[in-house]
């Protein structure tokens, strides 16, 4: 299951470059779901012939899990059913889960795969030699990934012709459907976007802000002086440079909802200095909020169409408080949909109404209340259970820049990062809510 595991994550990383080398470069195909569609499914069989194969444990964790697991599934019952009173089709109910609720489901069937492993303590097997291996394979990934793409994305702006001949279109735009662009172009004379391996830029962002603080947790140093620094040992200037490496590529995507979360983690992270230094903090803030400023000046169009479109979509709300149906807003708009919110939260209320929205809310209460009662629970018993228990805390920094995110961007557009982040992340869930049960 753990070699699956990483399988399948590797995939994940690789899935945009699969996609347009062997879909768009080798066959010239269209439809790109088509593919999309066949990872989803891999994924959701996986889960279903574990689930199969230990139905008894799957049973103990229905009923850890309970609360959260009731809610959603309310919210699918109502959001199918105000989609069926509003004469949607089968696809456009699949496509609003697809872009509203599937990262859910991710969050219960990678919680559920942890809780499965944890009981192989009953067995004389040590739980945690599994959730390190998984930690240690994630952090070489992840450093693998952003240092190499990192030379792609440079190799792709010095020979571009390289790319065209793989299935990339020159720089453009984005365009739904077509061969992606070797980079996107923004703004003030067509400034060059960096997108990495994801589909959008923006997604790009989301995906480095959601991993920020684990790859900060890890690869964080302290140099006392530049001569320090060069003194150092091979790991740690490694560990140094990714960090670098890992907020130059934030800032160079030029994704305004990235930086806003970037601005949020630091803040959070900071929130003992910044009581402590409020003049210096606060310089700090006016700096990062004219950069921020700066970057929507030169994407002046794209700021107005995205403050437009939010305030004409409260009037669609105001309108029609119970929901239009899913596949209604969104992402969904390249496909069915016709509202386009820019907001994550309008566009629940818009696909699943006003009462689909409250529900929503309750189970993320549900689950931050159980993140607290486990905080509560779980106590460092040796090295590697506070490394887990670190690693898990400082992830759910980026809970809180999500909520705020969420207000400028269709956060789970993007099914790569609803895999490589979600699960990752509510594996760890997973784990420390054993903790709860052991007496």
């Amino acid at each position: 299951m753990l070699r699956f595991l990483k399988i399948f994550l590797v995939f994940i990383v690789l899935y945009h470059l699969l996609v347009t080398i062997i879909w768009y470069g080798i066959f010239g195909w269209t439809f790109p779901q088509l593919p999309a569609l066949l990872r989803d499914f891999v994924w959701m069989i996986f889960f279903v012939i574990i689930a199969i194969y230990n139905s008894k444990t799957l049973i103990a964790y229905l009923k850890t899990w309970k609360r959260p697991r009731i809610t959603f599934i309310g919210i699918l019952i109502f959001g199918v059913g105000i989609s069926f009173i509003r004469d949607k089709s089968v696809y456009d109910i699949f496509v609003g889960i697809k872009y509203g609720l599937l990262y859910i489901f991710i969050f219960l069937s990678a919680t559920y795969i942890w809780y499965l492993w944890s009981k192989k303590d009953s067995k004389g097997i040590n739980s945690e030699f599994y959730i390190m291996h998984f930690l240690n394979f994630l952090k070489y990934l992840l450093i693998i990934t952003v240092i190499g793409w990192f030379i792609r994305q440079w190799l792709k702006f010095i020979r571009p012709d390289i790319f065209l001949h793989i299935g990339y279109w020159p720089l453009n735009d984005f365009k739904f459907g077509v061969k992606p662009p070797i980079y996107y172009l923004t703004g003030y004379q067509w400034t060059s976007r960096w997108q990495w391996i994801f589909s959008w830029p923006n997604n790009y962002g989301y995906f480095l802000i959601a991993f920020l603080p684990m790859i900060i947790l890890i690869c964080k140093q302290k140099f006392r002086s530049i001569q320090e620094f060069f003194k150092a040992n091979t790991t740690t200037i490694l560990n140094t440079s990714v960090s670098i490496l890992w907020i130059l590529a934030i800032i160079l995507t030029l994704s305004r909802t990235a930086y806003i979360g970037g601005i949020v983690w630091l803040a959070l992270i900071n929130i003992q200095w910044i009581r402590k230094n409020k003049k210096i903090a606060r310089w700090i803030l006016i700096v990062l909020m004219a950069g921020l400023v700066g970057v929507s000046i030169l994407k002046w169009a794209s700021t107005i169409d995205h403050i437009k479109a939010k305030f004409g979509s409260i009037q669609y709300v105001i309108d029609k408080p119970s929901g239009y149906g899913l596949g209604t807003s969104g992402p969904a708009v390249n496909y069915n949909g016709t509202i386009l919110p820019e907001n994550y939260y309008i566009q629940l209320m818009l696909d699943i109404g006003t009462l689909g929205f409250i529900l929503r809310t309750m189970l993320i209460f549900q689950i931050t209340r159980l993140a607290r009662k486990i905080e509560k629970k779980l106590k460092s018993t040796n090295n590697n259970t506070q490394m887990i228990y670190l690693i898990w805390r400082w992830l759910n920094i980026w809970r809180v820049c999500l909520l705020v995110m969420g207000m400028f961007l269709h956060v789970f557009e993007d099914s790569m990062i609803n895999y490589l982040f979600f699960v990752s992340w509510w594996i760890l869930s997973g784990y420390v809510s054993t903790i709860i049960t052991k007496k």
